[in-house]
């Protein structure tokens, strides 16, 4: 399975871990347009806060990507959660 990392900020780590957010969103960029192409879903998602050894982090299942033209934002649709770190 594709898998791509990246950084997030702690409330919406937390939320996402807690399950009441189920969908991330990300620019519609040329940084996000690229990385997204390069996988298939359904890819993991690692999400990490913070750039320390031991930084909160999550890693999830994506299991649809929609392009939201009218917000300008990717929504990626999260499904399990598959490990947790580090978290407080």
């Amino acid at each position: 399975m594709d898998k791509i990392t990246t950084t997030i900020k702690q409330p919406y780590l937390s939320q996402i871990v807690e399950g009441t957010k189920k969908i991330e969103y990300r620019d519609i960029k040329p940084y996000w347009t690229k990385r997204l192409a390069k996988v298939s879903v359904p890819f993991e998602l690692r999400l990490i806060n913070g750039m320390k050894k031991k930084a909160p982090e999550a890693t999830m299942v994506i299991k649809k990507i929609r392009k939201n033209s009218r917000r300008g934002v990717y929504e990626l649709h999260i499904g399990k959660i598959l490990d947790t770190k580090h978290l407080r």
